[in-house]
């Protein structure tokens, strides 16, 4: 047992670490209080009121004159930052494009459908199924995307497109369908099976079922035979929740179909 007097270096020793403490405690405290109000400015689209009232006016008044031009004008000032070739990108019957807009900005959406993406093996290239472009009259002002994960990209200084369906990935597609010729529920994919991704490997093809939870398996490239098959929903009960909707930066999209 200890007794602490005045001039205890104990005494201090134990102050000292009090101090500590509390400051700890108080930091966290102030952390904590900061990440809360941020959440529910975001969560409440109360974010915008960082921006001056002019400068909120100003924003819906670019808003205002870039969907003056017109739907077609706005994605062909999009389409030119994410393809070499603007016009099929407009064209492919695999590719749907859309438009939004709220408060503060414009932004058009590129997104690929085809049922089944196939990634050759050691490809050089970085592929993205979605991406936002956000446009003010004729000028890109930023870029949002949505990129296939492959543990075989070869680095930074990738090529970067987005996904595009052609008829050598269509042959190569097909091939791997009928070399997976299997009736089982467990592993059957068809052209019409969406959501699915086949990453070419050395000796074996990656099969992806889903997105954020999916279904995997290896397909043995000479003799077609499955192993490695894995089931992540056979260990969530109940299903994983999704995500808490959050009002988007400038208040909620509303899409421009003219």
């Amino acid at each position: 047992m200890y007794f602490i007097t005045e001039n205890s270096d104990l005494w201090e020793g134990v102050f000292s670490d009090i101090c500590v403490i509390e400051t700890v405690v108080f930091m966290k405290l102030v952390y904590s209080v900061f990440i809360f109000n941020l959440l529910t400015n975001i969560m409440t689209g109360q974010l915008g009121k960082m921006h001056s009232e002019e400068d909120l006016k100003k924003f819906k008044e670019q808003v205002d004159q870039t969907i003056a031009l017109g739907r077609d004008a706005i994605i062909a000032t999009a389409s030119k930052a994410v393809s070499d070739d603007p016009k099929s990108l407009i064209k492919d019957e695999n590719l749907h494009v859309s438009v939004y807009y709220n408060e503060m900005r414009v932004k058009v959406i590129f997104m690929e459908r085809s049922p089944i993406i196939y990634l050759s093996y050691l490809s050089d290239s970085e592929f993205y199924l979605k991406i936002g472009v956000f446009v003010y009259l004729d000028k890109v002002t930023g870029l949002e995307a949505s990129s296939i994960p492959d543990e075989y990209s070869t680095g930074f200084s990738l090529n970067r497109y987005i996904y595009r369906a052609t008829k050598e990935k269509e042959i190569a597609i097909d091939k791997v369908l009928a070399l997976n010729n299997t009736n089982d529920d467990m592993y059957h994919i068809n052209k019409n099976s969406i959501n699915t991704i086949i990453r070419e490997r050395e000796s074996f093809y990656a099969i992806q079922i889903g997105h954020s939870y999916p279904i995997t398996y290896k397909l043995d490239k000479k003799s077609g035979k499955i192993y490695d098959y894995k089931d992540p929903y056979a260990d969530f009960y109940p299903s994983p929740a999704s995500p808490p909707y959050m009002i988007p930066y400038g208040g909620e999209w509303v899409e421009m179909k003219e």
